[in-house]
């Protein structure tokens, strides 16, 4: 009986010696099992973090692609206003040169208004600068050169013979 007994005990301290380790076991088991819990949860954030991040990346690549789209746009506006920008300073380079053309024929014609004429030899007080002054007006007003008026060179004549029948009459 007592081997018996040695067998209940040794048996009763074996198994009170499994019962530690399955308990044991059990602890480490539960431990593993939380670790794992956790670290599945961190996995989880990690992945709405991911995806989040995702998602911002998207919406800036659509940004990115409809301000380049605007980009391009507002490129496009740029070099056409540019290009019309050049054609309207040359139209008012045109313009301004016509216009001018415009004043010069306008002056010349009032100049050879008879009334006005008489401006051309202001001044002049004897024959021989009267001459002079005819010369140098028919070298200027002549219609062969480039400011040349055939009507004002002929108001030119009319009062050069009025004023050289003046100075020769006196």
């Amino acid at each position: 009986m007592q081997e018996d007994e040695k067998q209940n005990i040794m048996g009763d301290s074996d198994i009170e010696e499994k019962k530690r380790w399955l308990f044991k076991e059990s602890m480490r088991l539960e431990e593993a099992k939380k670790q794992l819990e956790d670290e599945r949860k961190l996995i989880d954030v990690q992945k709405g973090l991911l995806q989040r991040q995702q998602s911002k990346n998207m919406l800036l690549r659509k940004q990115l692609e409809n301000q380049k789209i605007l980009f391009d746009k507002q490129w496009q506006l740029l070099e056409s206003e540019t290009r019309r920008l050049v054609s309207d300073k040359e139209q008012f380079e045109r313009d301004k040169i016509y216009f001018k053309d415009n004043v010069m024929r306008e002056a010349r014609k009032s100049m050879s208004i008879t009334s006005n004429i008489n401006l051309f030899f202001k001044g002049v007080e004897d024959m021989a600068s009267l001459k002079k002054r005819y010369k140098s007006l028919q070298k200027i007003y002549h219609p062969d050169n480039m400011h040349g008026d055939s009507a004002l060179i002929s108001a030119i004549n009319s009062e050069y013979e009025r004023l050289s029948r003046f100075y020769l009459g006196t």
